[in-house]
């Protein structure tokens, strides 16, 4: 597994570990670097850990409605893991729960890629 603190790659699969605030100056540098890993790794899902995140706007559920269409595209799928009572409502407010699926933490979510797979 290649591991910084920001991103991590497990086989085809790149984990998010967002930061405690997640506005339009971190979304775009999200974005572009995320554009780059799409681009020079095999990436097919994207797991987003909102851990340390108590903060979201508009520009970050964008963020994550970008990379469903990236992962949509390759058969993929968007996980939100991680995610506390604040988060929870902003999520279910914009509707993310409708293109990405939810799982308690990264261990759980890169099991169930796993599983899928063996299908």
């Amino acid at each position: 597994m290649v591991e910084n603190r920001l991103y991590e790659l497990s086989g085809e699969t790149l984990i998010i570990n967002l930061p405690e605030e997640l506005d339009h100056h971190v979304a775009q540098k999200l974005r572009q670097q995320t554009d780059y890993l799409f681009i020079s790794k095999r990436i097919r899902n994207v797991i987003f850990n909102y851990e340390k995140t108590s903060f979201m706007d508009s520009s970050g559920i964008g963020l994550v409605m970008g990379r469903y269409r990236e992962v949509r595209y390759l058969k993929g799928n968007i996980y939100l893991v991680n995610i506390n009572p604040k988060m929870k409502r902003v999520i279910e407010i914009s509707g993310l729960y409708k293109v990405a699926k939810r799982t308690d933490d990264v261990h759980s979510a890169l099991e169930e890629i796993v599983e899928m797979a063996k299908v």
